[in-house]
């Protein structure tokens, strides 16, 4: 199967897996470091991986449910759901800090906490440890806190942070016995995550694949705080 790989919860990050009997494959992969560009950048970008990829159109798309702003998540999350109708094809929904996490697992992580920018001079993270080869079990959900929090808890409860960029709150490196991870939302880490979670939905489990966004705040044009009703 071919699968395209789209996550939007902070930059762009677009790919083309190819899987084949648990051996899997990245046909192309084209980012952008725009944060506020979405709606301009994606389709391009789609473009772009499936003609590197020599893929005219995907069995199943992946998507990152972030969490994430709201303006790039939407953006995004559309644009899968878009395709998938118009390609009459599955469309597929997955956490972006678990597939941070699974990425930080690879390379021996026994306890990840993966951090994605919530701006602000907060951040969103969650606990996660390894479950089996493919897949991440959560230990603590997604929330937004303040780097200082944040590293209370590490001090408390080491682990290991994954993240895309080296330079997010680097104070927390400073955390005694927590060192960091510089991984990817690469389309193998999703592509093998989803297929873990179908395996397992098949088996019986009860999980969700769904494509709706995980918004942990209100979106930054009502400046993350409650609203009065209307």
């Amino acid at each position: 199967m071919n699968y395209l790989t789209i996550d939007t919860s902070t930059t762009i990050v677009v790919g083309v897996c190819h899987s084949d009997m648990g051996e899997y494959t990245e046909l192309a992969l084209a980012t952008s470091d725009s944060t506020r560009e979405h709606s301009e950048k994606l389709t391009p970008l789609i473009s772009r991986a499936l003609a590197e990829a020599h893929v005219h159109q995907p069995d199943a798309i992946v998507v990152g449910t972030g969490p994430g702003a709201f303006t790039g998540l939407r953006a995004g999350l559309v644009t899968a759901r878009t395709l998938a109708r118009a390609w009459n094809v599955p469309v597929y929904g997955l956490s972006s800090l678990e597939v941070l996490g699974l990425a930080a697992a690879d390379r021996g992580a026994q306890e990840v906490v993966p951090l994605i920018d919530a701006r602000r001079r907060e951040v969103y993270a969650m606990r996660l440890r390894p479950m089996g080869g493919d897949d991440v079990a959560v230990i603590a959900a997604p929330s937004v806190m303040k780097p200082d929090e944040l590293a209370r808890i590490l001090t408390r409860e080491p682990a290991i942070l994954a993240s895309s960029s080296a330079d997010l709150y680097p104070e927390l490196d400073d955390v005694r016995d927590v060192e960091r991870q510089v991984v990817e939302l690469s389309p193998v880490a999703m592509v093998r995550l989803v297929e873990s979670r179908l395996s397992r939905l098949d088996a019986g489990e009860e999980l969700s694949l769904e494509t709706e966004p995980l918004y942990l705040r209100r979106p930054d044009t009502h400046g993350g705080s409650p609203q009065p009703a209307s």
